[in-house]
């Protein structure tokens, strides 16, 4: 008897190919080549081999030195394209990183920083497999960077002017697949037709060969062009020890592929191939449409959809305020103090003070002077500047800041999180079900047994699944921008419905003052007044704003060395006068001297006080009507930066013990954090002394008015005339929320429903294929339908 030895194939510890006969080995553990076992060492050393727990064979092959150059990385002009920013040795970069696959590349790319401690901290955004990394210069250069990524498996795709990648091309390609699909599959239906009335007659002999052999080679390029993405991800996934949503897909025109070459070389029938590329021409239909309708409503919105900002633009030597997307290369805007910078630009007029906090976590002050470049993301702190636009807001640093500003593991939606568990699982149910259904039909029935295990195969599509999330969120997102609402993500509308405590700002968010509620007690003459009006303009704090606007017939003059104090006050030099506007503390009045029976501002000119503007408050239009609304809804709670004197009239709204005064931002985020710790909190304010309470918040909303006022920290920004519409808002994103509920269940019952009848051999391939899209029209039409019908049962459209 001849024994038959099986080898068994070594794989890569790291990556899962083959290590063939002689395999590089380092601690028992096997590596087709230096590289891998490189990449190994390299996590070992960083104590990051918990990567490999997150899945078998995680990693990818890593690039070789000789393949790619990166020297071109060390030309200043080339790294100044390719910088999202550079200050203070501190720089950011986003790549495009292709080979981006699972939860193993997202965790070893955010932990960048431990391999290498030039590299502060990176950040994954999955959808459009992009790696933003923010690193110290003086560390690691961008080529050393480059080289680091390449090592361990990720090359990142680098193009130039920060010019995205066209999708153009991919979407010719597909539209090629599809046209040499159809093509086949028309012709090769007109080939079989004899077949299809071979009961009327015989239909045998060289004919049928004949007709047999030229719907093989129509059926070829379909097979090994049209469909060959799908054997590409389902290759892709077994490499790495995964399944996905084209496994099945594939494995079921492999199938029907074999069982008709089966039928065709022996020249005993005429197999599949009509089924088969008509199957593999409706799936590309269907990948077509899920790929425009992603397009058309993205998780990820662009800069219009969620800032309500205005830019203050000088036009003709006049202030102007004009749409952020309004914006042209070449454009002179002013920055006031606390005004976040749109668009990269050079400085032209003033003193700047950059706080780029936002953008690299450190507080110190960036000092900057005429013909100095300023980016994107930085808040003015001093006196009003003008910046000459070099950037468009679009292609800025400013809507990624936002979009990035909380931890992607915490931005992640919790439905996202459900249906990619639920996907998971029933791609492994499908398959145990598909080949339940040959085993059960190969003793029945056999002609019926690869049809109805095909058809199990592609009934099930949890593309319907991935479909609801963004098509009704996207929608709600459009319609809530709309009403001034501005969401930061989707997940944000989830954030809006499980919240079970309120938290109000009072000045600026519950109350206004309207101009002509400002009163001057004391005495000005009309060049002390024309400093103080020169003074305020640099300030954008609702109470400065209101005293530039009652001052209104004086033109500001220059000012000197502005300083803003968060809760205090505002100081700075105009000629040869030395101001100070704010409490009374800040101007130099002894507390115990005063009743605080008023909202109001003193004024100091030279060390004498000369008086104080008042501000008697007024309720927000609309406010009071949302305070009743909610007042048994939720646990209201109102901090307010002010003295107490409204105490009594917020008494009516809030209840006693949630009304606090006097209340620093740093109180202001101590207050949040300790509620947070029993309840899920909303956060209401308009960002200038809230930015830490709004982003320690489960959700912070940014109250902002006409002019414009960012705060990276939030979460949704309410356009303050709307403040109005909140229960409304809220109660709209939460019947939405409902609506992805009740999809998702009808998204299921779809599937159950096609398994049920696939299994009874009573569905045939192209039905089912022709299905698949129907279901993902089906569901994309409920949820753009439900959320505009709660649109409009909440007045909303």
């Amino acid at each position: 008897m001849t024994q038959i030895i099986v080898e068994k194939q070594i794989s890569c510890y790291h990556c899962g190919d083959n290590c063939g006969d002689a395999p590089v080995r380092i601690r028992e553990k096997p590596f087709c080549c230096n590289g891998c076992k490189t990449v190994y060492e390299l996590l070992n050393d960083h104590a990051l081999c918990g990567y490999y727990s997150l899945s078998n064979q995680p990693g990818l092959k890593s690039g070789t030195r000789e393949d790619r150059e990166y020297s071109f990385l060390e030309e200043p002009a080339i790294i100044d394209q390719l910088l999202n920013f550079n200050e203070g040795g501190i720089c950011s970069v986003t790549w495009k990183i292709p080979s981006i696959h699972c939860s193993s590349c997202i965790w070893l790319l955010e932990n960048l920083h431990k391999i290498h401690p030039g590299v502060i901290n990176s950040s994954i955004l999955f959808q459009k497999k992009e790696l933003d990394i923010q690193f110290n210069k003086d560390q690691i250069s961008l080529a050393q960077l480059a080289i680091l990524l390449d090592t361990i498996g990720y090359s990142p795709e680098i193009t130039l002017a920060g010019k995205p990648i066209s999708n153009k091309s991919v979407e010719k390609t597909l539209l090629y697949k599809i046209g040499i699909a159809g093509f086949s599959f028309g012709n090769i239906m007109l080939l079989s037709i004899p077949e299809y009335v071979s009961h009327l007659g015989d239909f045998t002999g060289v004919i049928k060969v004949f007709f047999s052999y030229l719907s093989l080679a129509l059926a070829l390029p379909v097979i090994f062009y049209s469909a060959s993405d799908y054997f590409i991800s389902a290759w892709n996934a077994v490499k790495t020890r995964r399944i996905n949503i084209d496994f099945p897909i594939a494995l079921g025109l492999i199938a029907a592929f074999v069982q008709s070459l089966l039928e065709i070389i022996p020249r005993s029938g005429m197999g599949y191939l009509d089924s088969l590329t008509g199957l593999i021409f409706f799936l590309l239909i269907g990948k077509w449409y899920q790929q425009k309708t992603y397009k058309a409503i993205s998780f990820q919105r662009d800069y219009k959809s969620f800032f309500p900002l205005a830019a203050a633009l000088i036009r003709e030597g006049k202030e102007v305020f004009i749409p952020l997307q309004a914006l042209e290369l070449g454009d002179l805007i002013i920055i006031k103090n606390q005004d976040v910078i749109p668009a990269d630009g050079i400085m032209k007029k003033g003193k700047a003070k950059i706080d780029y906090s936002f953008v690299t976590g450190e507080s110190d002050l960036a000092k900057k002077q005429i013909g100095d470049k300023l980016f994107a993301g930085g808040r003015q702190s001093g006196e009003s500047i003008e910046v000459l636009i070099t950037k468009k807001v679009s292609e800025s640093y400013l809507t990624q800041l936002w979009n990035t500003n909380r931890s992607s593991q915490e931005e992640e939606s919790g439905f996202v999180k459900f249906t990619n568990k639920v996907a998971l699982y029933f791609t492994v149910a499908v398959l145990i079900v598909s080949i339940g259904t040959y085993s059960y039909w190969s003793v029945v029935e056999p002609s019926v047994a690869l049809h109805a295990a095909i058809s199990v195969l592609i009934i099930f599509c949890p593309c319907t699944l991935a479909l609801a999330i963004p098509f009704c969120f996207g929608s709600a997102m459009n319609i809530l921008s709309q009403n001034g609402f501005f969401l930061k993500n989707t997940s944000t509308i989830e954030k809006l419905t499980d919240a079970t405590a309120v938290v109000f700002d009072k000045t600026g968010t519950v109350t206004y003052s309207s101009a002509s509620d400002v009163e001057l007690q004391g005495v000005l003459s009309k060049e002390e007044e024309q400093c103080v009006k020169s003074l305020v303009v640099h300030s954008s704090h609702p109470l400065s704003r209101l005293i530039a606007q009652h001052i209104k017939a004086l033109k500001p003059l220059d000012s000197f060395d502005f300083e803003e104090s968060l809760s205090k006050g505002i100081s700075g030099r105009v000629d040869d006068k030395y101001l100070r506007l704010g409490s009374a503390s800040f101007v130099g009045i002894s507390s115990d001297c005063r009743l605080p029976e008023e909202t109001e501002v003193y004024i100091s000119i030279n060390g004498e006080v000369k008086g104080r503007y008042v501000f008697r408050n007024k309720f927000r239009e609309g406010i009071s009507e949302v305070l009743l609304k909610w007042y048994k809804k939720y646990a209201l709670h109102l901090l307010s930066g002010d003295n107490d004197k409204d105490k009594e009239m917020m008494q009516h709204y809030f209840p006693v013990a949630n009304i606090y005064f006097n209340q620093s931002p740093h109180a202001k985020l101590n207050y949040i954090k300790e509620l947070q710790r029993t309840q899920k909190t909303i956060m209401i304010g308009d960002g200038l002394n809230d930015a830490g309470a709004l982003l320690e918040s489960h959700c912070g909303i940014a109250v902002s008015e006409s002019s414009g006022y960012f705060s990276p920290a939030c979460d949704a920004i309410l356009e303050a005339k709307q403040i109005g519409k909140l229960p409304d808002l809220l109660a709209y994103s939460k019947a939405c929320v409902n609506t992805v509920r009740f999809s998702l269940t009808i998204s299921l019952s779809y599937n159950i429903i096609g398994l049920f009848f696939a299994c009874q051999g009573l569905l045939k391939p192209l039905v089912a294929a022709v299905l698949m899209p129907i279901s993902s029209v089906t569901i994309v039409l409920f949820v753009t339908w439900m959320s505009n019908l709660w649109a409009k049962k909440y007045h909303l459209k």
